[in-house]
Order: C-alpha cells, then structure tokens, then sequence
C-alpha cells in the first residue's frame, strides 16, 4: 500500500497526550520463573526493537489486531492508550497472550525482557486522526492488515510494517492511513518497583486519567475544564542562563551599599572599590519578555492578529491540544521595541530597533474552557461547544534567543559607555500593524553621571574610540538631561507603554542552590528583562 501524508503545521496532534490513586500490579509474566536482569537499552531503541516486533504481530494476526482495538476504545487512562504491563498477559487467541504473540517475534526471551526492564512504562497509542481523516481507535477498520508503528522518541520518525523499515516521515507530516504509536504513558507511573509477588506496580498520575472513574454522560450538561497550567512567573532562572560576570557580581557587591552590578560586569571593579576600565565587548540583551494577560483586547484587531475564537466538535471530545489548536485564528503578533539612550551632548536620543513575530499560544496561555455538551438523540449525534473568556487569559515568558536563533536581542549595538552615555534606556513597546505611518516625538529625562567619576588619561583605547576608566562603584552624584525621541509607527499600531532600565538597576536580586530572581521592569501591559552578554563569544 503506497503511504500518503497529510502535512500540518504541528504533529502534535498524532502521538501527544492531554497535559495534567489506584495501584494496578503488572501481569506476572506466564513464561519466565524469575526475573532476568539484562543491560538496559537506551529508550529510542528499546522502543524501536519493540516497534518490529509489534508491526509483524500485527501485520499477521487478525485477532492481535482485534485485540488491541478492543483495549484502546476501553480507554482505561481516558485515552486510546494500551499500557503494556497491565495487559501483555491478557489472551488474544489460542490460550496465547500478547507477550507470547510478541515474543515470537524476538530473537530470544532475553530481547523481550530487556525491552521490558528499559521501558517500564511501555505504551501503545491508537492515535486519534479523525480531525484529519477518518481513523481512531472507534474506526480502525481491522481487516486491513497493512498498520505502520512508529515511535514516539525516534526523531528519524521510522516507519515499520511487518518487522521492515518501510521508511521516515516527515517532522509535520501526519500520517494517512492505519499506524500505532510506541511511546512511554504520561499518565501512568510506577509506585513501586516490586511487590511480594516480585512484580512493579502501578497508579495513575491524577484521578482525572483514571478511566474506571469516567461517569457516563446520560443528560446534557456545562462545566468548566481546565485546559493549560499557569506558567510560574516569579520563578528562579537556571544558573546556565547567565553569563558568569554577572553571577560574579552579585556575589560580589550583594552585601556592598551603593555598589551596582554592573560596575563589575562593565568596569571590572570589586568590594575593592579600585578603578576600572570598561570592557567594551559587554552588551546588553533582551533575554525576556511578557505581555501582560489583560493587554490581550488592546492589542487584538481581528484584520490583522490572531484571535480566541469558540470551537465544537460533533460526537466525542476534543483533546486539550486540539482545543489550543482550534481556539485561536491563523497569525502572529509583532512586537516592536524601540529602545532610545541619550548622549549628554546630542539633542536626539539615539534608536535601535527590536522585532518580534510571536505565535499567540507563545506569548498567552487558557487556564480553562467552558464545555457545553449536548448528548445525542435518536436524530443527531452528541455535540460539545468550547467557549472562551479571555478573562482566563494567562501571561506567558517570551524567551527571543529561544524562539528564534537568528533574532536579534541585543538592545544596542555600542556598549553602555556611562562617560559619553546616559544611566537610562528607554524602550517604546508596540504591537505593530499595517497602517498609516505616522511620525511622534517624546521627551525623555535622562540621568547623567559626573565625568569627575571617570578618567580617560591612561585608560588606552580600542582604533579610534576611547576607553574610560570609572575611579570606584556607585557615583557621586547625577544630573538630568532632557532629549527628543523621535518614534516612527503606524496609526493602527497598538502601544503597550514604556520601559525604563537603569544602570544601576540590579540584574540578580536572588539566589538559591544555583537559581537566580531576576529584575524586571514593567510598563503595566509589558514586563521584561535585560541580561549583559559578552558580544566577543
């Protein structure tokens, strides 16, 4: 049979679960007397061997086929899911279990047992593909013999049939025509690794998996469901994030009043308080940033940005990941930051320019749906209707370097000389849209340090462009500055405030074992974070 793919942006749809205690003991396993312990496999292959041995029990046995469909629309965890340990000793046919069926198809017992022991949460997914084409575990029609296994952790995407590689699929594609899944079950775990009777037990992850609680649905009825988990925004950042200056400063100058952070990160200045010169390699990066929940309907215009929309689906359910699929329009926002920093001397602040285009399931997530379900008559078949509220909106951290390698983070791309620079940078935030271009200028104070704090006799120089030396950390005093800003945007454009850093604004305000809080600064609708790097690596 020739295999035909459907392309589609994402293929998480194919072989992801629904994101969120009973113990259930593995099935002794008829043919062994004791365990046998063998070398662990690594899980791709583990899972591959399995993935051969399954294709040809599946590929030659009717009743195998019959079997696993059976298992898979009893929806024991509320999924399509066969789990392995709980029924490899069930009987498909002829007093034969399914370990026996798969076992015949391995090279000796100590394969099986080892793919066993490597994988202890082996899986079996009958994927749902009925938004794409009509197959699930309902409609697998099991005459046809022709059924690929793929598995899940193999990013070659191997395609087998009857114990052959029948070749990949493409990361995207989604398949079209009968496959099964090997994966690992991210609802179940082990609760403990042996009983009396030597075997591991199991339980579910939450009651909400647990397939033998599902009440059946005799009437029509409204709930509330939840539908994606609150990212925790005030959480710690991994040390690897942070370039190690800037973890060297904070344990430096934390417990020093009047000394900033990026005194020893620019100027190379310690607790000694002796001079420093400026590294003119240290930059300043926007390593984050968030849009508030609530600026959601001020951005929003329906012609031109992704939108919430509500969602239905005629007889069954739709799993939480087909929900964030369907509830928001085609499109991305583009956010604009344009960030200005003053010289003493100029009458203009100087721009640079930042842009973004953000996939709305990036920047926002739903903590929960409304479901209406109608149930099915003798004339129409159930319906459930998913509405949204954008009041269940929640922010998310937009992370550029990690969304886009290419994009550019850096906020200038001049160091933060504070001899000819000014202590502020201002940054204009907008979500951008086509429109009329319009012209605005804005006045910005700005704060300047005093040039007695620094020297440049001596301090050497880089081609034609000075070095200074800063006498000690802190200042001795500032003055302010008044510049012009001058913004170029759109009539349709959606401003979301201004942000305003400071260079002696702390970066680290915390640590604990190896985790940092960093500072933020807010506008209301815009939160973000600036983090130095080293613009020579």
């Amino acid at each position: 049979m020739k295999k035909y793919f459907v392309s589609l942006f994402c293929i998480a749809a194919f072989c992801a679960c629904t994101d969120q205690v009973n113990d259930f003991p593995a099935q002794p396993d008829r043919a062994q007397s004791k365990t046998i312990n063998q070398t662990p496999l690594d899980q791709v292959t583990a899972q591959k061997k399995f993935a051969k041995a399954l294709s040809k029990a599946v590929s030659n046995s009717l009743d195998v086929r019959k079997f696993l469909k059976a298992e898979a629309v009893a929806q024991f965890d509320n999924d399509y899911d066969i789990f392995y340990p709980l029924v490899k000793n069930k009987i498909v046919y002829d007093n034969q279990s399914l370990r026996d069926i798969l076992l015949s198809y391995c090279k000796d017992e100590n394969e099986l047992v080892q793919i066993e022991q490597s994988l202890p949460l082996l899986n079996i997914l009958v994927p749902d593909l009925s938004l794409f084409w009509d197959f699930n575990a309902e409609k697998w029609n099991v005459d046809d013999k022709e059924v690929s296994v793929i598995c899940r952790d193999d990013k070659d995407n191997t395609l087998y049939e009857n114990g052959e590689n029948i070749g990949k699929m493409t990361t995207g594609d989604i398949p079209d025509f009968p496959c099964l899944v090997v994966k690992n079950n991210e609802r179940m775990k082990v609760s403990s690794v042996k009983t009396r009777s030597g075997e591991t037990t199991y339980e579910f992850l939450s009651d909400a998996f647990d397939g033998s609680k599902r009440k059946p649905q005799t009437r029509h009825y409204e709930e509330d469901i939840n539908l994606q988990p609150t990212e925790d925004l005030e959480a710690y950042v991994n040390g690897s994030e942070i370039m190690s200056s800037v973890k060297d400063a904070w344990n430096e100058f934390k417990n020093v009043p009047n000394a900033y952070q990026r005194d020893y990160i620019y100027y190379g200045i310690t607790k000694e308080n002796k001079p420093g010169t400026l590294n003119r390699y240290i930059r300043e990066k926007l390593y984050r940033f968030r849009i508030a929940a609530n600026a959601y309907s001020a951005i929003n215009d329906p012609t031109q940005d992704p939108t919430l929309q509500d969602t239905q689906k005629n007889k069954g359910y739709l799993t939480n990941e087909e929900i964030i699929q369907k509830i928001w329009t085609d499109g991305n926002f583009e956010f604009h930051f344009k960030s200005y920093i003053s010289g003493e001397d100029s009458k203009e602040a100087m721009e640079a320019k930042l842009t973004f285009t953000i996939n709305p399931r990036d920047a926002f997530s739903l903590e929960k749906i409304h479901l209406k379900h109608k149930n099915s008559t003798a004339f129409r078949q159930s319906k459930n209707f998913y509405t949204v509220d954008a009041k269940n909106l929640r922010s998310k951290w937009i992370y550029p370097e990690k969304s886009d390698k290419n994009a550019d983070d850096l906020v200038f791309t001049l160091p933060w000389d504070l001899y000819n620079k000014s202590l502020s940078i201002f940054m204009f935030v907008e979500e951008w849209d086509k429109g009329q271009t319009i012209t605005q200028e804005k006045s910005v104070v700005s704060e300047f340090v005093n040039k007695a704090d620094f020297s440049i006799e001596g301090s050497g120089s880089i081609g034609k462009v000075s070095l200074s030396t800063k006498l000690g950390y802190g200042f001795s005093h500032t003055k302010t500055v008044s510049n012009k800003a001058t913004i170029q945007t759109t009539v349709e454009s959606d401003p979301l405030g201004t942000l305003y850093f400071q260079y002696n604004d702390p970066i680290i305000r915390d640590e604990i074992n190896g985790t940092y809080k960093l500072y933020n600064v807010s506008s209301g609708s815009v939160v973000a974070t600036l983090l130095p790097v080293d613009s020579s690596k």
